[in-house]
C-alpha cells in the first residue's frame, strides 16, 4: 500500500536545509504530491519563511532550552505550528494535531510531547493576552536586524514599505510574446479561462495576475505564447535598444526569462547565453525550446575570457549580475535567512570583476546592461560609479522613465509599490576610445 506523505514533515525537512545554513530553498517538494497538498506545502513553507524571525523569536521564548542543530527539522515543525495558529484558518486543535503527527513523518516520535506542549502553551499564553513576548523591532518586521537597520540606513523614507513587501506574497506577473499575440487578446484568454488579470503600466508586455495559478492552467504557456517573470524584470529587454542581426551576449542568463524577452524583442539576433552553472543553463535551454527560440548556450565564467569567447565583439551586453537578492526577497524569502551582510561587499567584488573583464568584448559604439535584482547602493550604483572612473571609454546613458527612480548613474526601482521587485539599471555605452 502507497504511503500518503505527511505534507508538514515534508516542509519542516525542506526548512530545516534553510535555518542549518545548509542550502536554498526549494519550492518542489522531493516527493510526489497531489495539486491540494502541493498548494499546502508551499502555503506552509514560504509563509514560515517569511515571518521566520518573528516566529524564532516567539518559540525561543516557549523553550526552556535551544534545539539542536541535529534537530533543525523539529525546529522548523514547530515554527510550522506556530505560523498556522496565527496566520492561517486551521482550526487550532486540527493544527496541534496534524503538526504533533508530522514528527512520525520525520521519524522523531520523541518530539511528540515536545512539539503538543510548546504549541498549547503558546494557546494558553494567547488566551491570557499574554502570548506575544516583547520582540524586538527587527523581529517584529520578520527581518534579520543587519538587513532591517541596513534598510533604514539606504532608504530612510522607503524602508518601512521595502520591510512590508518582503513579507507579502508577490503578484504573479506574465510576459507576452507580442509576436504571437497581443497583450489584450491575451487577457480575452485569462478571461476565458476565468483568470483576472490587470495590464501593467510600466511594461507593454506585462500581466499581473490578481491571483497565482499553476503554470499548467494559463492558456498557450507550453506554446511559447507566455512566460512567468517579474514586471521588473522584463524592462531589460526594451532598455537594451536592439536592432537587427545584432551579436548579443546574456552574460548571467540564467534561468532564462531575459534571454527569451531579447528574442521575443528581435529575433534577428545572434544571442550568446552564459552562465557559470551547467545545471542552471539548463533551465535557459528549456525555456528557450519552449518558446522556440535559438541561443548559443555556454557554460563558463563570464570573466575568464579564454575559456569562451571566440574574440568576435558584442553590439550589447546584458549583464545581470549576481547580487544579494534584497530586492526579490518577497519571491525568495529565504534570502532573509541565508544572507549575511559580508557577503553584499563579496558580491560588489564580483560585480566589479565581471564588468570589467566584459568591457573588452564589447565593441566601440555598443552598450553593456548592468543590472541586479539588488536595492543596495554598493552592489548598484557604487559599481558603476567605480567603473566609469577607471574605465575613460565607458559613458553612462541616462535612462528616462516613469518607472523608479533615478539613482546615481542608472535608475532603482524598489519593492514598495506592492506590484514589482527591487531592480537596478544602469546604460553604458562605449567610445571609440580604448
Amino acid at each position: 500500500m502507497k504511503t500518503i506523505p505527511n505534507v508538514r514533515a515534508l516542509a519542516a525537512r525542506a526548512l530545516a536545509k534553510v535555518i542549518n545554513q545548509s542550502g536554498a530553498f526549494s519550492s518542489e517538494p522531493n516527493h510526489p504530491l497531489s495539486d491540494q497538498d502541493r498548494g499546502f506545502y508551499r502555503e506552509l513553507c514560504f509563509g514560515t519563511l517569511r515571518h521566520y524571525f518573528q516566529l524564532d523569536a516567539q518559540l525561543q521564548a516557549l523553550l526552556k532550552k535551544p534545539l539542536n542543530k541535529k534537530d533543525a527539522d523539529i525546529h522548523a515543525l514547530l515554527l510550522i505550528g506556530l505560523y498556522q495558529l496565527q496566520f492561517l484558518r486551521t482550526p487550532d486543535h486540527a493544527a496541534i494535531s496534524a503538526t504533533v503527527e508530522a514528527t512520525k513523518g520525520l521519524k522523531k516520535p520523541w518530539a511528540k510531547g515536545l512539539v503538543n506542549a510548546v504549541l498549547r502553551n503558546f494557546l494558553r499564553l494567547q488566551d491570557s493576552g499574554d502570548a506575544r513576548p516583547k520582540l524586538t523591532e527587527a523581529a517584529q518586521a520578520s527581518h534579520p536586524l543587519w538587513l532591517y537597520k541596513k534598510l533604514q540606513k539606504e532608504w530612510p523614507t522607503a524602508w518601512s514599505d521595502i520591510i512590508d513587501y518582503n513579507n507579502t506574497p508577490p503578484a504573479m506577473s506574465l510576459r507576452v510574446n507580442l509576436n504571437r499575440s497581443s497583450r489584450p487578446a491575451y487577457q480575452a484568454q485569462l478571461m476565458a479561462a476565468g483568470i483576472d488579470s490587470e495590464a501593467d503600466d510600466y511594461s507593454d508586455t506585462a500581466i499581473r495576475l490578481r491571483s497565482a495559478v499553476n503554470i499548467s492552467a494559463l492558456p498557450d504557456f507550453a506554446e511559447g505564447t507566455v512566460s512567468v517573470q517579474d514586471v521588473g524584470a522584463q524592462l531589460a529587454a526594451s532598455l537594451l535598444k536592439l536592432d537587427t542581426n545584432m551579436r548579443v551576449l546574456d552574460a548571467c542568463a540564467a534561468p532564462g526569462g531575459k534571454a527569451v524577452n531579447l528574442l521575443e524583442k528581435e529575433e534577428s539576433i545572434s544571442l550568446t547565453a552564459l552562465d557559470s552553472s551547467s545545471k542552471r543553463l539548463l533551465s535557459v535551454e528549456e525555456s528557450l525550446q519552449r518558446c522556440g527560440y535559438r541561443a548559443r548556450c555556454i557554460a563558463a565564467d563570464a570573466a575568464q575570457l579564454d575559456d569562451w569567447w571566440d574574440g568576435a565583439l558584442f553590439d550589447r551586453i546584458l549583464l545581470d549580475a549576481p547580487c544579494s537578492g534584497t530586492g526579490i526577497i518577497s519571491h525568495h524569502p529565504d534570502i532573509k535567512i541565508l544572507r549575511r551582510e559580508t557577503d553584499i561587499a563579496s558580491f560588489a567584488q564580483q560585480q566589479n570583476r565581471l564588468i570589467h573583464a566584459l568591457w573588452a568584448t564589447l565593441k566601440p559604439g555598443g552598450e553593456l546592461l548592468y543590472c541586479t535584482c539588488s536595492v543596495m547602493p554598493e552592489e548598484n550604483n557604487h559599481v558603476i560609479d567605480a567603473f566609469l572612473h577607471a574605465m575613460p571609454s565607458a559613458k553612462a546613458i541616462k535612462i528616462d522613465a516613469l518607472w523608479g527612480q533615478a539613482q546615481g548613474h542608472g535608475r532603482q526601482l524598489l519593492p514598495n509599490q506592492g506590484k514589482y521587485g527591487g531592480f537596478f539599471y544602469s546604460r553604458l555605452s562605449k567610445s571609440a576610445m580604448v
